[in-house]
């Protein structure tokens, strides 16, 4: 009975024993591709952005930007775009405010990169701006929609 009793207890606890090992991280749940990402988020196609940027939000997303792998250079102003441009000519984007885009626009004449206009979130620029551009971004967007959009433009670039 004691031999019974001591199988009995030791098939039990082999079997809870596997039964939380297996489940302990949530191995049911996961699908190749589809798994928690721990890595950074990186730019599958660097490119060289111009990027108007004065607020300390600004800022930071170009930092994340460039820690993802592009050549990210900031301009205070919008009425720099073109001085940067004149000295390297081989930018792809310019990251702007839609407020500021009929200055942007300007200042863009005469060279091949490509405007990718950001509207304040909430506001009728949102729409504004879908309509305008084939690709805009929102400023409340994150960083991983910034990259997919600066992605998809770069990638309509090239085609």
């Amino acid at each position: 009975m004691l031999r019974f009793a001591i199988a009995k207890g030791f098939v039990l606890g082999l079997f809870l024993f596997a039964s939380v090992d297996a489940f302990a991280c949530g191995e049911s749940l996961f699908r190749v591709g589809k798994g928690v990402n721990y890595r950074n988020y990186f730019a599958p196609v660097p490119g060289r952005i111009i990027a108007v940027a004065k607020s300390e939000g600004e800022l930071a997303m170009v930092e994340r930007l460039s820690a993802a792998g592009h050549d990210v250079h900031v301009v205070s102003n919008p009425g720099e775009i073109s001085e940067t441009l004149a000295a390297e000519h081989d930018f792809d984007l310019v990251l702007a405010l839609f407020s500021q885009r009929d200055t942007v626009e300007k200042e863009l004449s005469g060279f091949s990169a490509t405007y990718l206009p950001v509207a304040r979130g909430g506001t009728e620029e949102v729409a504004q701006a879908r309509t305008s551009y084939a690709y805009s971004l929102e400023t409340d967007d994150s960083v991983k929609q910034f990259l997919k959009t600066i992605h998809r433009t770069l990638k309509q670039r090239q085609v």
